[in-house]
């Protein structure tokens, strides 16, 4: 793929599950945010929901809060969360760069196919009341990539948010893919 894709990258040397992500991302505007993001951000402040549709892929728009990436950029993520016998699975991959989103086509057995295997081993979520998280943590133990997920269980919209240590605060929304969910 032409376009920089960021998915097991930074998860396969980092370790997991030993620090609890908070239900949700509180004052992430803080340093400012675009109406954009600020959109974002009032959806997901605004939906009380976990994803339900589950498994699924999903993929659209997000927009990064940092000093490194110009904040009215687009950039693109997707987003297979999965379950199996030992639990449920977040698989971000986030699309800087692109013209367009390269992951808006994929299935369900495509996201699958072809997002890294490391996010089975260190993305395990965390099920919250109104959320689901997701963390990876740096050598010392601190948070380094922390992962929300919350969904309108009408529209099946997912409204993601990631934290990036030291880079990046990203506010997405993300919609099934055409046969991302099973039928």
């Amino acid at each position: 793929m032409k376009n920089l894709l960021i998915t097991g990258f930074f998860l396969v040397s980092m370790n997991t599950y030993s620090w609890d992500a908070p239900e949700i991302i509180e004052n992430a505007c803080y340093q400012g945010c675009t109406p954009k993001m600020e959109k974002m951000y009032d959806n997901f402040q605004n939906t009380k929901s976990a994803p339900v549709f589950i498994p699924g892929m999903y993929s659209g728009e997000c927009h990064h809060n940092s000093w490194a990436l110009d904040p009215e950029t687009t950039h693109y993520i997707g987003l297979l969360l999965d379950q199996d016998s030992k639990g449920t699975y977040m698989g971000p991959v986030l699309q800087f760069f692109g013209d367009s989103n390269d992951m808006k086509d994929w299935s369900l057995e495509d996201g699958r196919k072809e997002i890294s295997g490391d996010w089975k081993k260190t993305l395990k979520v965390a099920w919250h009341p109104t959320s689901l998280t997701a963390h990876v943590e740096d050598e010392n133990g601190n948070p380094a990539l922390v992962y929300w997920a919350r969904q309108n269980p009408l529209t099946k919209e997912i409204y993601f948010m990631a934290f990036m240590a030291g880079f990046s605060t990203a506010f997405c929304t993300a919609h099934p893919n055409v046969n991302g969910l099973p039928k």
